[in-house]
């Protein structure tokens, strides 16, 4: 990883140097930033695609968990892997090899996607594809080689061949598998196998043949784009490069995919070009795609390009002081002019300041969520230790009555086995939690709301059901139907709950959203 940083540093450095004669389409530019504020309504489609899905009676419980899976793949890690996990159950509940194998394709494909590349490298070794169809086998070696590609990626060292040429191997079977009918996976997988290759031309002709068909999706366009710029990045034509950037940024807003790179590269071309406010604000959105789907390499990526454009800035910064004290001297005549460029020059370095906290409060804010991550990983696993001891001490309190044939107290379950009593104490322990992460998180959320119609806990409780809720979005839990599931609640109950709080504030939903995770 420390190799593919380095990468990325030199790529922006050639960048810089061919900046003089990149031309920057603006009505591309304009585009994005409309799809850009569009995101919010993408996600909603997102949102409801999903609930369509896992309200269709008609579906199989494999169908539901399979489609839910294809959704959540680029759009959150951790739901992908639920939903993975379950579909892996359900598959070896069926028997069915072709299910079974497509489920552990799945959670590598999902490993792979998360930056976890050595657990998804273990995986594809340990499937067996003997028994498999055409079309597990063809997913198999498709998915396989974009492991293998991206690990050449992440190793820039004497493994780089090596990795191609497994990568190639597998491209070459899976093309064994496929046919010219299939026009989208066969033409993507001759054009990815010709860029691997270093076959630019030959590869951009398939590319452009696989964007001809009209059953091409909005997720394989963005791929495919991504992959041209990719291409034309190499041959030196940034022109082009960034114009097919920007055309997968906008596809990946219109599929809502976090898991993408194209729009971080749109900045980092745009902040060489002299474009900083863009640069910063789409990086910035970069960033927060990359937490929200949890990919840990492309936030290790960002984290590490931040820096390196603060320095960059403070470069610039001085290469301009330095004109201006030589133009002091020869222009002393001019001293109101001079002064007049120094006061320009001062607010200048105020706003690269200004520029330099927003970026340590990004920064403080990742450090912030990682640290409410260790702590909520550790609660969690306390609690999943005290209820599997809870369990087994159960199991040996039923198995010890029905040896002594005392079967009538099993019909009576003591008090210290009760699930009501052990959510109450569940509560009590996650309200804890939440108070020792956010210890103003009471006063702090009234504050949003009206003063006539703030939220107290009943005598007795440190959170009422309501905080409860919306401490547990605070702590990134958004997905209503996970919060239904910790808390035992119905979704509707959720949604409930949420709409009726929202309701005792002035504030809009996207201000009191952004309030919210303000507070702490």
């Amino acid at each position: 990883m420390r190799k593919h940083i380095i990468s990325i540093v030199a790529c922006i450095m050639l960048v810089s140097t061919a900046g003089s004669a990149v031309g920057i389409n603006t009505a591309d530019l304009d585009s994005l930033d409309y799809y850009l504020s569009q995101r919010e309504h993408y996600d909603q489609q997102k949102a409801e695609r999903i609930c369509r899905i896992q309200s269709c009676d008609s579906l199989s419980q494999y169908e539901r968990l399979n489609m839910l899976f294809e959704e959540y793949a680029s759009f959150n890690y951790d739901s992908a892997h639920l939903y993975v996990d379950r579909l892996l159950d359900a598959a070896t509940a069926s028997t069915d090899i072709n299910r079974q194998t497509e489920a552990l394709i799945n959670k590598g494909f999902a490993y792979l996607s998360a930056g976890l590349f050595k657990e998804s490298a273990d995986l594809f070794q340990a499937i067996d594809i003997a028994g498999a169809d055409t079309a597990v086998q063809t997913k198999y070696y498709t998915t396989y080689a974009r492991l293998l590609y991206d690990l050449a990626d992440y190793n820039r060292s004497d493994l780089y061949y090596e990795y191609i040429n497994q990568g190639s191997t597998y491209s070459d079977k899976a093309l064994q598998l496929l046919s010219p009918q299939d026009t989208v996976r066969y033409w993507y997988e001759m054009a990815v196998r010709d860029m691997k290759q270093q076959n630019y031309t030959r590869s951009l002709e398939r590319f452009r043949m696989q964007l001809k068909s009209p059953l091409i999706s909005e997720h394989e366009k963005a791929i495919t784009y991504s992959s041209i710029g990719y291409i034309y990045y190499a041959m030196n034509d940034i022109e082009q490069s960034l114009h097919y950037n920007i055309l997968a940024a906008i596809s990946d807003i219109r599929n809502s995919t976090k898991e993408a790179v194209a729009l971080r590269n749109v900045a980092m071309a745009l902040f060489n070009q002299g474009q900083t406010e863009r640069a910063v604000r789409y990086i910035r959105v970069a960033l927060d795609d990359a937490k929200f789907y949890n990919a840990r390499h492309r936030q290790l990526e960002i984290g590490q390009i931040l820096p390196i454009i603060e320095h960059a800035q403070m470069q610039q910064l001085e290469e301009q002081n330095t004109r201006i004290r030589a133009l002091s001297i020869v222009t002393y005549a001019l001293l109101l002019v001079l002064f007049i460029v120094l006061i320009l020059l001062y607010n200048r370095v105020r706003a690269v300041q200004r520029a330099h906290n927003t970026i340590t409060q990004i920064n403080q804010k990742l450090e912030e969520a990682n640290n409410i991550k260790e702590e909520y990983i550790s609660t969690f696993l306390c609690n999943q230790t005290e209820t599997l001891n809870r369990f087994a001490m159960y199991q040996r309190y039923v198995k010890r009555r029905a040896q002594e044939r005392r079967t009538e107290e099993l019909l009576t379950i003591p008090p210290q086995y009760n699930a009501t009593r052990t959510r109450k104490v569940f509560y009590k322990q996650l309200d804890e939690m939440i108070l020792r992460i956010f210890p103003g998180f009471v006063e702090q959320f009234n504050s949003l709301l009206r003063h006539d119609e703030q939220i107290m806990p009943v005598q007795g409780e440190l959170l009422s059901p309501e905080l409860r809720i919306f401490a547990l979005i605070r702590l990134g839990v958004s997905d209503n139907e996970k919060i239904a599931q910790i808390l035992d609640y119905s979704i509707n109950t959720v949604y409930t709950y949420k709409t009726r709080v929202k309701n005792r504030s002035d504030l809009s939903t996207e201000q009191f959203n952004q309030a919210l995770f303000q507070l702490g």
